[in-house]
């Protein structure tokens, strides 16, 4: 019996493995009837992402690049700021000699048909090159004491208050009145000159309308944003000081002292300016060179930190030159001859035709605005000779100031009056050492 059962179950149990079997093939038939291309898209997909693989990876690597460079650039430039850009101020300072009103130049200027004082024709041929500078200065050799006086010339000088009208016509600004005739008409001439320029809208520098306190007694201008100090000197007063105390006249005129000088200079330093000019009344007069006087005072302002030095009263023109003193630099004119006068050679005799030679000087400055320092960029001249005529050879005459150079190509000066002018030429340049243009 038990046989039996044992074939009974082996039979059984190889039915249900072929039922499996069977199963299994038919199961897998259909999963590859109803995805018969499943196994060759992946394939295929793998090989396209294996392909495009080095291309993306390249495009990425660029793109990454890119973008690590622009990162880069821009974290060097934010540790490395650029340095900001210089910027300067420039400014032109003009400065000329001897303004004088002699009385034949009274004459002429009231020579007109109105009958009115009027000396703007004088300057007119000169205005444009005075109109350039940011600063202009002039030495005004009379007083301005007012018509309750008389008008007269050599040797008291005292002139209409049209004179100062034609130097702010001219485009001056800062008028010097600290010369030997200060006190042509006392004390209250004095006054009044300083009180009729600064009327006129400019300054007036040596002498005081009132008695002046220690920063009065010297001018600070800014100049587009340059600060400049001026003081002015004069050696002596023509003895007119003697009538008065040294007290009274300190009150009234800067005179040229060592002592005076640099307590000035050294007040001057307190307002921090940027440059220094000095006007300086000195010297001896018709003499071509300047002498120790001049010299001597020229080192002390340079020594003390003085950065320009005009000069005037000699009537000539002297040399000009940059000098250093204990590390300080000056550029120094010693004197600028005579703008305008009636001296020449027709009035003081043969040898004197340099009294008719001037000239206007033009110095350069530039300001660095970021560190402040300010320098003498550069320097030069313009020879100016007096023009005067008269049809008749006598009062009243014509006055004008030429710039040389450019009246030499004026058709209507005789040839005469030309080779005047060149003769003044060469002895302005000679004194001045400048370069030779052609003035044929």
């Amino acid at each position: 019996m038990r046989s039996n059962n044992r074939r009974s179950s082996k039979r059984t149990g190889i039915i249900l493995a072929i039922v499996v079997l069977i199963i299994v093939v038919l199961g897998a038939g259909i999963f590859i009837y109803a995805n018969p291309f499943e196994t060759n898209e992946n394939t295929a997909e793998t090989t396209e992402e294996v392909e495009e693989t080095p291309e993306n990876s390249g495009d990425d690597q660029t793109s990454e690049n890119g973008e690590n460079d622009e990162t880069d650039e821009g974290d060097a430039t934010a540790q490395e700021p650029e340095e900001p850009e210089e910027t300067f101020i420039d400014i032109q300072i003009s400065a000329v000699g001897d303004v004088m009103a002699h009385g034949n130049q009274l004459i002429a200027a009231k020579n007109n048909p109105e009958g009115v004082y009027n000396f703007n024709s004088v300057f007119e041929d000169i205005k444009p090159f005075i109109e350039e500078a940011d600063l202009a200065l002039a030495n005004l050799e009379t007083t301005l004491a007012g018509d309750s006086r008389e008008y007269s010339g050599y040797p008291l000088f005292n002139a209409p208050d049209a004179l100062a009208d034609a130097l702010l016509y001219a485009g001056f600004d800062t008028i010097v009145t600290a010369n030997n005739h200060s006190l042509d008409t006392r004390a209250e001439g004095l006054r009044r000159t300083a009180e009729v320029i600064e009327e006129k809208g400019m300054d007036a520098i040596g002498t005081f309308s009132s008695p002046p306190d220690p920063d009065e007694r010297y001018l600070i201008k800014d100049v587009e944003g340059i600060k400049v100090a001026i003081i002015g000197y004069t050696e002596h007063l023509n003895g007119l000081d003697s009538q008065y105390s040294a007290e009274e006249v300190d009150a009234m005129v800067n005179t040229i002292d060592e002592a005076q000088m640099v307590a000035d200079i050294e007040n001057v330093k307190t307002h921090d300016p940027d440059i220094i000019v000095a006007y300086m009344h000195w010297g001896s007069e018709y003499s071509r060179d300047p002498n120790s006087i001049q010299t001597t005072n020229a080192e002390i302002l340079a020594r003390e930190g003085v950065d320009i030095i005009f000069g005037s009263h000699p009537h000539v023109v002297h040399e000009a030159e940059f000098i250093e003193v204990d590390g300080n630099e000056a550029f120094v004119t010693y004197s600028l001859g005579n703008f305008v006068s009636n001296q020449r050679r027709e009035t003081l005799g043969e040898g004197m035709e340099p009294t008719e030679d001037g000239t206007i000087v033009n110095v350069d400055i530039q300001k660095n605005e970021q560190t402040g320092e300010t320098t003498i960029e550069s320097v030069d001249f313009i020879p100016t000779w007096v023009y005067r005529h008269s049809d008749t050879g006598s009062a009243p005459y014509t006055y004008r100031i030429l710039p040389i150079e450019s009246a030499l190509e004026d058709s209507n000066l005789s040839e005469s009056y030309k080779e005047r002018m060149r003769g003044s030429y060469e002895r302005t340049r000679d004194r001045i050492n400048m370069d030779e243009p052609d003035t044929e």
